[in-house]
């Protein structure tokens, strides 16, 4: 368990046991334990979440945009991120039509509602819990093979690979690989790999202070320090070097 502990805002972040590694990105958790409102910056990433929040659980699919959210007075959140493409796989969904939405989770599985039970008091337990749920669950998934090999070449490539290079490794036309990547991310297969290589780049930023940010924008496949800016910019409404993105996403 990692705890992020920011003046009142407090969160926490648990591993997936080791049979959900390959599914479950991490469970996680965050309360505002002051009296005023804070506000924090959520960026894509490809994943999709399930989210207790106020005695109900929602769905938040995939983001194309970044997002401040602000957490109330006393507000408390527990969520189940799930790694890119994994939850319609899960619930045979098509992953464009909830693009930047958040819906109830029994509008999509009343099943999967009945089964998720949060217990503020005891995470450790919840996550035991969730656990024993999903291992069984994610045991008789068939996987569509060639987008979790698609998206694993991303990620090893940190988002700079050509969609050109990623048709020939995969073995699928433009069209193909494409309707993929709606189906099952939401977006196409480019705006993943520039989703994957902003993140990547910015908890390379993180753990290393933020420094030298010339010569990560050409580690990372950005033309110079602007182009950098600029992407971080899109992704996260904020600049690199603002204190903000070292709250939630804080990696050390």
């Amino acid at each position: 368990m990692k705890t992020i502990a920011s003046k009142q805002l407090i969160t926490k972040k648990y591993k997936p046991s080791n049979k959900l590694i390959k599914y479950i990105d991490a469970y996680w958790s965050i309360e505002n334990l002051s009296k005023k409102s804070i506000s924090i910056p959520i960026v894509p990433d490809g994943c999709m979440d399930i989210i207790y929040k106020n005695g109900e659980l929602v769905f938040v699919g995939a983001m194309s945009e970044s997002k401040i959210v602000e957490i109330l007075p006393d507000n408390y959140s527990f969520g189940i991120r799930f790694k890119p493409a994994v939850f319609a796989h899960l619930i045979k969904i098509n992953s464009n039509q909830y693009i930047n939405k958040v819906v109830p989770l029994k509008s999509l599985s009343q099943d999967l509602f009945n089964q998720i039970i949060i217990n503020k008091n005891d995470e450790l337990k919840t996550v035991d819990n969730l656990n024993q749920l999903f291992e069984p669950l994610f045991e008789k998934i068939n996987f569509n093979e060639k987008i979790i090999k698609a998206i694993d070449r991303i990620i090893s490539h940190q988002g700079d690979i050509s969609i050109k290079d990623l048709e020939e490794y995969i073995d699928l036309s433009n069209r193909q690989l494409r309707r993929l990547f709606q189906n099952y991310l939401g977006y196409p297969p480019k705006k993943f790999c520039n989703i994957v290589r902003f993140f990547d780049l910015f908890k390379e930023l993180i753990k290393n202070n933020i420094d030298n940010l010339s010569s990560k924008a050409y580690e990372f496949g950005y033309c110079d320090q602007s182009h950098l800016n600029k992407e971080f910019k899109k992704f996260s409404n904020f600049f690199p070097t603002h204190e903000m993105m070292s709250l939630f996403y804080k990696t050390k």
